[in-house]
């Protein structure tokens, strides 16, 4: 390849939509290592946002593209054919370490942040985490202060502290800002089942499964629970002018909440069920095949962006939460975590439950459950269907769109 494209030796290409800030953290990272390593280029070049993922897909599809990209590691499930090791377009980054480095790789991540990294068809290594966060619950405080109600621990208590809201404001006590993530999380505490990969059948039709939902509905319906945003795209709009106590959302959301004359309260997400499980929102390198030596390059560059000093400096810049061991004890990490402001308070609240994280399974139709859940959802709350029905054409879509590949 000629000197200036990806593929070359010596030169890694990252392709990004992070802001200014979060870039020249990037930067300093890259500058750093190419100090180190002479001959080697690294480039972080910014991209627009809009079809950020399809311009991906494209380039690499065709030879191009970048070096790696940094996403959710289900976004590694379009580049793998499980039957043929030549249409898989993503590094299994496995064979780029030695024994040792990959023991010291699985010993270094915290809680099942591993099953994700291999939770492929092909069960190989396609991922490595970058930094990571997840949803917590903002409410507002003034509000549950002056009717007296506790944080919620349970689904019952948020169903009883919404109500209480719903009569005594006239406004929904709570909504998600995903209802495809809160509608995992009350499934798998319930226990329920969401994709068994060995007979390759989706099974988010479970009775388990179907009781949550049709209670998340049903509160929708009733208008207790928050449909969809009024006054833009996410709930912290709403929030802030106060017209919803309470959100789940990305911890991540902090940055937009200004409430207008009232107290913000954050606390962990409610862990309540058969099953104690939180959703692991893991961002991490996905890295695409360019040839032998320039894959190398990639992984040694990778491997420096994730090591304790760096994976904290990314962290801090990003607002987020190491996925690493050895960098939680660094003084840095521990100092970032302990400032007391909304950023940090917000991340303790993750931090409290990331001990179970869990992870569901990446399969080719992983996006269209995820698509077909929140529709069933929706279903559930307009009246237009049961749980059990919506629940049992989402999990039919999915699975004939499955048996079709």
């Amino acid at each position: 390849a000629p000197a200036d494209e990806v593929g070359a030796a010596g030169k890694v290409v990252l392709w990004h939509t992070f802001t200014e800030e979060q870039e020249t953290s990037l930067q300093e990272i890259a500058a750093a290592y190419m100090a180190e390593n002479k001959g080697v280029e690294i480039v972080v070049q910014s991209q627009p946002y809009e079809g950020f993922l399809d311009k991906v897909y494209n380039a690499v599809r065709t030879g191009g593209g970048p070096s790696f990209i940094i996403n959710f590691s289900s976004e590694a499930a379009k580049y793998i054919d499980a039957t043929d090791p030549e249409k898989t377009f993503v590094i299994d980054y496995a064979q780029h370490m030695t024994a040792e480095q990959l023991d010291a790789f699985k010993a270094s991540l915290a809680g099942k942040l591993y099953d994700e990294a291999i939770g492929y068809e092909d069960g190989k290594l396609h991922s490595i985490p970058i930094y990571t966060s997840g949803p917590i619950f903002f409410y507002n405080k003034t509000m549950y202060d002056e009717l007296g109600l506790k944080v919620p621990t349970t689904w019952a208590e948020l169903e009883s502290n919404s109500r209480a809201i719903k009569e005594k404001y006239g406004i929904p006590g709570f909504a998600a800002d995903s209802l495809t993530d809160t509608a995992q999380i009350l499934m798998m505490q319930n226990g329920s089942p969401y994709i068994d990969v060995a007979n390759k059948k989706v099974v988010i039709d479970d009775p388990k499964a179907v009781e949550r939902i049709q209670w998340l509905g049903d509160l929708m319906k009733e208008e207790v629970f928050a449909t969809i945003p009024q006054t833009s795209q996410y709930f912290s709009s709403d929030f802030n002018a106060k017209l919803l106590a309470s959100y789940l959302g990305s911890v991540a959301g902090y940055k937009y909440l200004e409430p207008d004359g009232f107290e913000l309260g954050v606390a962990p997400t409610i862990m309540d069920g058969a099953a104690k499980w939180y959703p692991a929102w893991n961002r991490s390198a996905v890295a695409f095949k360019h040839g032998e030596e320039a894959d190398q390059a990639t992984v040694d560059f990778i491997r420096y962006l994730t090591n304790p000093e760096n994976s904290v400096k990314f962290a801090i810049a990003v607002g987020s939460l190491t996925p690493y061991k050895e960098a939680t004890e660094l003084q840095a990490y521990k100092d970032y975590l302990a400032k007391g402001d909304l950023m940090s308070t917000s991340l303790n609240a993750v931090q409290a439950t990331l001990e179970y994280a869990e992870v569901l399974p990446i399969v080719s139709v992983s996006a269209t459950v995820r698509n077909e859940l929140q529709r069933a959802v929706e279903r559930v709350a307009t009246g237009e269907a049961t749980a059990e029905v919506a629940l049992k054409d989402a999990a039919e879509a999915a699975n004939k769109e499955w048996t079709a590949q």
